[in-house]
């Protein structure tokens, strides 16, 4: 029989690839023990690997073309290149009210701070005086290209319309970035009384960040200072104030263009639900208990695309606002219909580097308070689009804006972004509501012949005048049938 002592007999002294091994575990169990709880601030890094699988994407979609920035091209810039951020940097300095030395000294006081907002792997080859040399170089470069593109002065620094919507784009990818915090420290350094101040550089960012939203630009205002104030966060870079506009505003709710005729036929609405409950809310959302019962058996959508809502009786419609979080589903509201509401957007030539870049950026491992709002509004929008069909009703519904040459193209650019994104749960709700509706018996039966006869208010009105004629007709031949029938009437003798 094997004792005990047998089984337990294990080399105290490992030799070879076990002692490499065992090694190797022992010294990450000591880094682990010792290491600070995870920082909530998402390092500017490079684009994780698996975001590369699509053929040529790196170099479409994450390569700056005119502008570079930041450690990671900071050894592949050509000369062309570093003389426009040369021109724009010293253009700054100039009108600062400080030289040179002053505002590299300012960077130089913060650049240990300034060195953790990186991936230390992009920063081997940097010490502290080479990375405050290049961020100063850089800060300079961007504010002052910022302030001279929303001022229409990019001409005098030979920067026509073409490169100025390619620098645009190279700002808000996520490998060409420095930190928000070096804009801050230069912004901090003006002289008082200098040619441009802290207040018209903010005022210049809010509004380059508006014209690069993808939203139409007149529904847009607000700015990012009393948005982070009001949320007590800090900016980490351009791509990051990007985001929270797009996901929670510097927006403004716009009129809603059928007020009028949702305020004429709200009252009918609500006697319907007053008169029939049981039979509305039977047909509408086919209730078969309770909301959250429902969404745990609801294990998939099976909608496919937009043909499927139309075929169900949904209408599209944009939203009150153009933040993407405003996606809402409304069962059998207005005229009975349903109605999805999705926010408006712009899809051009930019369009795809600045969501690919929004993407990557949700998706970095050190990103742990990503919500993936950009990703789960793109995948959600992935499921609606199959065709060129389908971007052509979103077109209609003055959802999609699209610039691009056709239909396809936009439809290919969203199917593609939709198959590397992941699937988030943000939008859950909307799309279970959604499969209720196209499970229930209202859109089966009843969608179907209101869409048949009820397509716009002229047919409605048109139906209304049609029952009072009926109506008055029948009156008319009522009376003139029981006026024949009564006896005539003789005066008295």
């Amino acid at each position: 029989m094997t004792t005990p002592d047998a089984i337990i007999d294990i080399d105290p002294t490992p030799l070879g690839d076990d002692k490499v091994l065992i090694e190797e575990l022992e010294a990450e169990m000591k880094n682990t023990s010792s290491e600070q709880p995870n920082s909530s601030v998402t390092k500017i890094q490079n684009v994780p690997r698996f975001m590369f699988q699509q053929r040529n994407i790196e170099k479409d979609y994450y390569t700056p073309r005119e502008m570079p920035i930041g450690p990671i091209y900071a050894n592949e810039e050509t000369d062309k290149q570093r003389q426009i951020k040369v021109k724009f940097a010293a253009q700054f300095i100039k009108t600062s009210g400080k030289n040179c030395h002053e505002l590299l000294k300012s960077i130089k006081n913060e650049i240990e701070t300034l060195r953790t907002r990186f991936d230390e792997n992009l920063l081997a080859d940097f010490d502290n005086d080479k990375l405050a040399r290049m961020l100063l170089l850089d800060g300079c470069s961007v504010l002052q290209f910022i302030r001279s593109r929303v001022r229409d002065e990019l001409k005098k620094f030979q920067i026509n319309n073409g490169q100025a919507s390619v620098i645009d784009q190279d700002l808000f990818l996520m490998t060409n970035q420095i930190p928000f915090q070096v804009l801050e420290i230069l912004m901090d350094s003006l002289q008082v009384d200098a040619a441009v101040n802290r207040n018209a550089l903010e005022s210049s960012i809010d509004n380059f960040i508006k014209i690069n939203l993808m939203m139409p630009y007149t529904y847009v205002t607000g700015n990012y200072r009393n948005f982070y104030k009001a949320t007590n966060e800090v900016p980490l870079h351009l791509l990051h104030i990007l985001q929270s506009a797009l996901l929670y505003g510097f927006v403004k709710t716009r009129q809603n263009q059928n007020r009028q005729d949702q305020n004429l036929l709200r009252p009918l609405l609500h006697i319907l639900r007053s008169a029939l409950p049981c039979v509305f809310d039977k047909f509408c959302h086919n209730n078969s208990g309770d909301d959250s019962d429902s969404m745990e058996e609801f294990k998939k959508e099976y909608f496919r695309n937009i043909q499927d809502l139309k075929t169900a009786g949904i209408k599209l419609s944009s939203s009150a606002s153009s933040c993407l979080r405003d996606v809402t589903f409304s069962p059998c509201s207005i005229w009975l219909r349903a109605r999805l509401k999705l926010p408006q957007l712009i899809v051009n030539d930019s369009t795809g580097r600045k969501l690919w870049n929004l993407v990557a950026y949700e998706m970095c491992p050190d990103n742990h308070n990503s919500e993936y709002g950009v990703t789960s509004y793109l995948s959600f929008l992935d499921s609606l689009i199959d065709s060129e069909e389908d971007v052509k009703d979103l077109r209609s519904a003055c959802i999609l804006r699209n610039h691009l040459s056709s239909d396809t193209e936009v439809a290919n650019l969203f199917n593609e972004i939709g198959y590397y994104v992941v699937s988030d749960k943000t939008y859950s709700k909307v799309k279970w509501k959604i499969q209720r509706y196209c499970d229930s018996s209202w859109s089966k039966i009843v969608a179907p012949l209101l869409d048949g006869y009820f397509k716009n208010y002229w047919s409605f009105i048109a139906l209304l005048g049609a029952m009072a004629a009926l109506g008055l007709t029948a009156a008319q031949t009522y009376y003139a049938v029981k006026a024949s029938a009564d006896p005539p009437s003789h005066p008295p003798q």
